[in-house]
């Protein structure tokens, strides 16, 4: 099984960095992973990928030895292990609620003795089964990771209880979603936010996983000193629609 390159950067002490993509095309996954981020940000939670091309992605990214995270869609455990089994490095599962959530997600994506997940071993993330069985089952559980996101103010109120949890990977804070459940949309900066913040990457460090959040290259500093060891730093989308504005501005002194 191929080892994740984030869980690497992180382990050596550095800081992963996370690059995202809305748009499902192979060749912009290839095109992102040549920059050699840590992990691309792939998405089934709020676009139209299919699974089929959400896989082509993944091989595009471990041309060049880059992690693949798959935001999943909530649903059956078939929704969490499918992408695993493409073999994404890791998950990312939206709005976890609080422990018993957590723990159902542990369940559905950790093998034995930690979850209950489903066992196959016939596909990617296998090599089509010539990893051996015992090995697959191992080497799943230490080099594959699910980051549990942190949108709500119930999913706050329960943190240190997700966070104990043998099998919880990561924190991962989502300020978009979190400022709307405060009524304060898009406020990210905004003081509420800030502590929200920083009382993630707290509780993330102190039970030993790894602190996840969005940034903007303004402040990646900020966010590592306060504790976070996984940035995700830029959008496909924000780069197309940034050049197209860009070069389009050509053509207002006409």
């Amino acid at each position: 099984m191929r080892p994740s390159r984030v869980l690497r950067t992180i382990a050596a002490g550095g800081v992963a960095r996370v690059l995202k993509l809305n748009t499902f095309d192979a060749k912009v996954a290839e095109i992102f992973a040549q920059a050699r981020p840590d992990a691309l940000w792939l998405c089934q939670e709020h676009t139209s990928a299919s699974l089929e091309a959400i896989e082509n992605q993944i091989r595009a990214a471990k041309i060049y030895d880059v992690d693949s995270l798959v935001r999943v869609a909530r649903g059956s455990y078939s929704d969490y292990i499918r992408p695993l089994e493409a073999d994404a490095a890791g998950l990312i599962v939206p709005h976890v609620m609080g422990a018993a959530d957590a723990r159902a997600v542990r369940d559905m994506t950790k093998f034995a003795p930690l979850g209950r997940r489903a066992v196959d071993g016939g596909n990617n993330d296998g090599m089509f089964t010539r990893v051996g069985f015992l090995d697959y089952l191992e080497a799943a559980n230490r080099e594959r990771f699910v980051c549990h996101q942190i949108e709500d103010p119930e999913a706050l109120e329960e943190i240190e209880a997700i966070a104990e949890i043998d099998g919880v990977d990561a924190l991962f804070f989502g300020p978009g979603d979190y400022s709307v459940r405060l009524g304060i949309p898009g406020q990210l900066q905004a003081p509420e936010i800030v502590k929200v913040r920083q009382r993630v990457a707290e509780v993330a460090r102190k039970y030993g996983k790894i602190a996840v959040t969005v940034a903007g290259k303004a402040n990646v500093r900020d966010y590592v000193s306060m504790g976070y060891n996984m940035l995700s730093v830029g959008a496909d989308v924000v780069a197309l629609a940034t050049y197209a504005d860009d070069v389009l501005s050509a053509f207002d002194a006409i």
